[in-house]
């Protein structure tokens, strides 16, 4: 006698923390696939749902505002870029031309000097030179005073483009904490689902373990039930017979609530080791004394329901069809 326990007999455990605040099945209930079975308080969740929509919101804004600010620096600076080291060349040019200038005047006063000093130019000539000479001093220091400025552009445009960097930097900063906050979300969304449990099967509500109002834990059961159309029970046959079975031999199947009548069956699987390898408390045998005692393994069998009659945990006589 082995008791009869159906296939699709399933536990229900609460997966997260919180009070049952609907439960609407009871023991011999039938109820659908996709019915649902059991509400935890959600409201936790949904706080914290929403909250991570508002922190995405304001980093999505703040991402916004950066994209506008690098845009802006980008184009200033994309157009002072070619400006400013075109600056820097010409006004470096332009000095050198100065210098020049400023050589050719230089000597040529000197010269003029000498000869006004021995009275074999006119003053006029000697006035002249020198302030061609002093004009020449002058031009000279602006445009060294040009390349400084110049510089201080392509500084400036460089800071611009260092700028656009930093931008850039802190819209991958607020891009890593957005997709984390997505994942978060996801997980909170995950979450908030498991607080709905629904059926997975058409089946019959065997126990309902908590009642609406209670606290549960993670882990807590919170109600048992099966599909009283996929029935199965569970044999453990002599090592010395095991070798006489196959997948899908035929069996019949006697429970004691209705003498007199067979359930077909079929051998569904086969086990894969004995019985005594899922002890609770093997025995190791650590005396070295051996006492040979023929092993059991399990069998499952696959029994045909009628009319729903089967039901879970009654007693069943096997008969196996088993040949060479």
């Amino acid at each position: 006698m082995t008791p009869a326990l159906p296939q699709m007999s399933l536990r229900f455990p609460a997966r997260l923390a919180g009070r049952i605040v609907q439960l609407d099945v009871k023991a011999g209930d039938q109820v659908k696939r996709g019915q649902l079975l059991v509400s935890i308080e959600p409201r936790d969740a949904q706080y914290s749902l929403a909250e991570i929509d508002a922190n995405i919101a304001n980093l999505r804004a703040q991402r916004a505002q950066l994209l506008a600010q690098q845009s802006l620096v980008r184009n200033t600076v994309g157009n002072q870029a070619g400006v400013s080291s075109a600056t820097v060349d010409s006004a470096q040019a332009d000095y050198l031309t100065r210098q020049a200038e400023l050589t050719v005047a230089r000597a040529a006063f000197q010269r003029t000097e000498i000869l006004y000093g021995k009275g074999l130019v006119a003053k006029s000539r000697f006035e002249e030179d020198q302030a061609r000479l002093r004009a020449a001093e002058q031009t000279a220091v602006r445009a060294r005073a040009a390349i400084s400025g110049a510089k201080a552009g392509a500084e400036v445009t460089q800071t611009g483009l260092q700028q656009v960097q930093v931008i850039a930097e802190q819209i991958a900063g607020v891009d890593a904490q957005i997709d984390a906050l997505a994942a978060r979300r996801e997980q909170q969304r995950l979450d908030l689902g498991r607080r709905q449990i629904a059926a997975a099967f058409n089946g019959v509500i065997d126990q309902t373990v908590v009642d609406a109002g209670e606290y549960v834990s993670p882990g807590s059961r919170i109600l048992l039930y099966h599909d009283p159309h996929s029935v199965w029970v569970d044999v453990n046959v002599k090592e010395t017979e095991f070798r006489k079975l196959r997948v899908g031999a035929p069996a019949k199947v006697k429970v004691d609530a209705y003498p007199g009548r067979t359930f077909a069956a079929r051998v569904q699987r086969l086990g894969g080791a004995a019985t005594s390898q899922f002890a609770l408390l093997p025995n190791p045998n650590p005396s070295g004394n051996f006492t040979k005692v023929t092993q059991r393994l399990p069998v499952r069998l696959a029994i045909i329901q009628q009319q729903n009659l089967l039901r879970p945990g009654m007693m069943a006589e096997v008969t196996i069809d088993a040949t060479d």
